[in-house]
């Protein structure tokens, strides 16, 4: 569980494709979710929440992390017979009803599939040109040992003491920080690859670490830093400057927040018609009296 939830939430969130079908990336007791889990969950997104959490490593893994406790209250809930409460229960059904009638009506409705051209798309850029703005870049490379933030001191002393003498090694004349990764960090994923995080986004960052890769020079190894599951040995080597995503890049995202307007918008003239054809027939007034008469 600490090497996953390493991975996930310290420098940089791995992908999900990078990691294995069966591969655990969060645990809590007996509650597990594995790559394949948190795959199927992005799935069931609608695309622009799915492209925004993939997109982002930090709320990538806070989506993880609501999963994995909603399943292990689920587990305790259900465990004290919570549905046979039966009010509750009705709650559930509606919810479910909401998402069954929400399917139906897109599935009546659907956006045309030209939707939108080539010219929609573009002066959709032009119109939200900030948001496609990209903060500085860092490409990392760390060393990690694992230690939990709840650690006894010696634990916690002993992880320290092996980040500041990997830091003295890799400081050394020729030393080779991607072969030190390789036979030195704890955590597997980025170990394999000589530490190597890749092109990390500033808000990626957690803040812990933002203010200290800010401040270093490109080939230059920082201070161990504590995060909150491990000691880091940090190399920086380049720097991008803050730019603007090129439409070809956002226009991906594009396409997919302006086709989930066009369906909401679909989804609610088909509504209208419905109501248009065979209007609702409502006593406002009796209403009330009736209802609280029933009682």
């Amino acid at each position: 569980m600490r090497r996953i939830a390493l991975a996930f939430a310290l420098l940089l969130t791995l992908p999900v494709a990078a990691l294995g079908q069966s591969e655990v990336v969060a645990q809590r007791g007996g509650i597990k979710m594995t790559a394949a889990d948190v795959r199927a969950a992005l799935d069931s997104l609608d695309p622009g929440p799915r492209a925004q959490l993939q997109g982002n490593a930090t709320a990538l893994a806070e989506f993880v992390r609501d999963r994995l406790l909603r399943q292990a209250l689920l587990a305790e809930a259900k465990a004290a017979n919570i549905e046979q409460n039966a009010a509750l229960m009705t709650r559930a059904n509606d919810a479910r009803d909401a998402i069954l009638v929400q399917a139906y009506a897109l599935a009546r409705a659907p956006v045309d599939a030209a939707y939108p051209s080539p010219a929609e798309i573009a002066a959709a850029y032009e119109a939200n040109k900030a948001r496609f703005a990209v903060p500085k870049q860092y490409h990392l490379s760390q060393i990690a040992f694992l230690v939990p933030a709840n650690a006894p001191k010696e634990a916690d002393d002993e992880a320290k003491r092996k980040a500041q003498d990997a830091r003295a090694q890799a400081l050394k004349p020729k030393a080779d920080f991607a072969d030190l990764a390789r036979k030195l960090s704890q955590d597997k994923p980025t170990a394999e690859k000589g530490g190597d995080l890749g092109w990390v986004r500033e808000d990626q960052l957690q803040p812990a670490f933002r203010a200290s890769v800010a401040g270093m020079q490109p080939n230059s190894v920082a201070e161990p830093m504590r995060g909150p599951d491990a000691w880091h040995v940090v190399r920086l080597w380049e720097v991008r400057a803050p730019s603007t995503m090129p439409l070809e890049q956002a226009s991906e995202a594009i396409v997919q927040a302006l086709r989930q307007a066009k369906a909401q918008e679909n989804v609610r003239a088909y509504v209208g018609k419905m109501l248009q054809a065979e209007p609702i027939q409502l006593n406002e007034i009796d209403l009330a009296r009736q209802v609280a008469g029933g009682k």
